[in-house]
């Protein structure tokens, strides 16, 4: 049974890797306008989905409503992209988000720093959310080579004789969701 995965973002990229997953033995899907993302469970289940970062055209008048529509329609769009994928994915899917979002207007004042973060925060509560599929979730680097990005997608980790089994996994889940309720449990609300 090959694993059915879904990509999302640049479409060069994605064509690329779909033709690896191809090989792979794997049943990819592109779609690359957010809105078509599935948002009702299948049958089957996607065993990944790897989102791909894309270029943005900032629209407005001002250096602040530019880097506005940047982070808008860039980093978190991908929040809403990641939300309409949770219910479609499988227990055990891995889901692979791939850094690298840019302005194509260089004089954009950019922190790319900050922009990861927000990126390692998506995958965190997409962990969290996940936390009892046990779905594997990994924020890899644009720069790393479409074979790896298919690697990852696949189930593999960064050393390739390291596989986690679903009872791993499952560990790692509810130590997961035992720090997102301590920590939860400190935050306060001033009113």
């Amino acid at each position: 049974m090959s694993s059915i995965g879904l990509l999302s973002g640049s479409a060069d990229r994605a064509q690329r890797l779909s033709q690896l997953l191809k090989d792979a033995g794997a049943d990819p899907v592109i779609i690359t306008d957010p809105a078509a993302l599935p948002g009702d469970p299948g049958s089957d289940g996607l065993d990944f989905y790897i989102q791909l970062p894309v270029t943005i055209h900032p629209d407005g008048d001002t250096a602040v409503a530019r880097v506005g529509s940047f982070l808008s329609a860039g980093l978190l769009a991908r929040f809403s992209a990641v939300d309409r994928v949770l219910p479609v994915l499988a227990p055990g899917a891995t889901v692979v988000l791939v850094s690298g979002n840019t302005p194509d207007e260089m004089s954009l004042p950019d922190d790319q720093q900050s922009r990861l973060a927000l990126l390692h925060l998506l995958a965190h509560a997409t962990r969290a959310e996940l936390a009892t599929k046990h779905v594997a979730v990994k924020v890899v680097s644009s720069r790393r080579s479409d074979q790896e990005i298919v690697h990852y997608a696949l189930g593999g980790d960064d050393d390739a004789q390291t596989q986690r089994s679903p009872q791993e996994r499952s560990g790692a889940a509810t130590d997961y969701q035992d720090w997102r309720t301590e920590v939860m449990g400190l935050v306060g609300i001033d009113i």
